[in-house]
């Protein structure tokens, strides 16, 4: 009994499958039941001889698991029913083998062998009809090949959907990336630029206090000379004045005026010493703190000017993330050429 849906009716009737095929395996299912066991046995002793075969056998299965399977197969094709769970079953073991890494060269080889030991086992019991009980059969693995072929082409056209969904994921993973890296450049390329600037303004400024205080250290050295020359002289009028106090104690009493004059240039001589001092004790602190004041200024000169050259590295790693995003882009408008 053939009942199908019309598209598989067309595809039964192009392998040449009848009714009269159907009713003959059926007529002949007692000889199928006969040899059922002889064929699993035979079908899997020549599959244990490929390792490849035998490992995945191990990995998924058991030989006796399966071999229950080949009964049930077996005796299917001789029921002399073709409908539509059976297609259905066919293509959901063809999807498992397809699952579990089985080619189809090995699977579609397995009808060939099937074949052989059914013309082998089944002409010496079918009598003279052997040869039209074989071919009926052979229809029958032909519908089942091409079921098989379609259970493979299914899988692996849900592979591809999966592919695809996946690679559509990873585009807006890129488009996703790509906006932020975006927004991170506009935005590291401001700061930088800012902090350029902040850095070569502060630099500029750190030179020029650092050359004011270079004059202010030559002037004061100047002033330095100049309570030289006043110390000098102070000590010159001192001298002057002991000498004349000398002298009027010579005269005796006509040197006395002579004396009061020698005694004030004296006084006026020691004060210009205390003042020479204290304006040297004021400079020499004037000179103490610009000295700081220098290696401060230095100090952030150099930290300035190594504040551009960070501000400068930013900068390149504002353009190498500027060349990540454009290649991330382009990946992007590839995939989307693509699809």
């Amino acid at each position: 009994m053939i009942d199908l849906s019309p598209a598989r009716a067309k595809q039964v009737a192009f392998i040449g499958i009848t009714e009269s095929d159907l009713d003959l395996l059926r007529d002949y299912r007692p000889i199928f039941e006969k040899v059922v066991e002889e064929i699993v046995t035979r079908f899997y002793e020549h599959l244990q001889r490929d390792p490849e075969l035998l490992d995945l056998i191990n990995r998924h299965s058991t030989i006796e698991r399966l071999k229950q399977t080949q009964r049930q197969y077996w005796l299917s094709l001789a029921e002399g029913i073709l409908t539509e769970p059976f297609i259905d079953q066919r293509i959901r073991i063809g999807k498992i083998h397809s699952h579990i890494g089985l080619s189809t060269d090995y699977y579609l080889g397995s009808y060939m062998v099937y074949l052989d030991l059914a013309i082998e086992l089944l002409k010496p019991l079918a009598g003279e009809r052997w040869t039209a009980v074989t071919h009926a059969l052979s229809k029958m693995f032909n519908l089942d090949s091409q079921l098989v072929l379609e259970a493979y082409e299914k899988q692996e056209k849900n592979k591809l959907e999966v592919v695809a969904a996946e690679k559509d994921n990873l585009l807006k993973a890129v488009t996703e990336v790509t906006q932020e890296l975006t927004g991170m450049i506009a935005e590291l390329s401001e700061n930088s630029r800012i902090i350029a600037a902040a850095a070569e303004a502060t630099a500029a400024s750190q030179e020029t206090a650092h050359g004011l205080v270079e004059q202010l250290h030559q002037e004061i050295g100047e002033i330095d000379e100049m309570s030289s020359s006043i110390r000098e002289i102070s000590d010159r009028t001192h001298l002057l004045g002991l000498n004349a106090a000398i002298e009027a104690a010579h005269a005796g009493e006509n040197g006395r005026g002579f004396e009061v004059v020698a005694g004030e240039v004296r006084k006026l001589a020691q004060s210009s010493k205390q003042t020479l001092l204290h304006i040297q004790g004021l400079v020499e602190g004037i000179k103490s703190k610009l000295d700081h004041i220098q290696q401060e200024s230095e100090g952030m000169a150099i930290s300035a000017k190594q504040q551009a050259m960070n501000s400068g590295e930013l900068s390149m790693f504002v353009q190498m993330i500027e060349k990540v995003a454009d290649d991330l882009t382009r990946l992007q408008k590839g995939e989307q050429a693509e699809a």
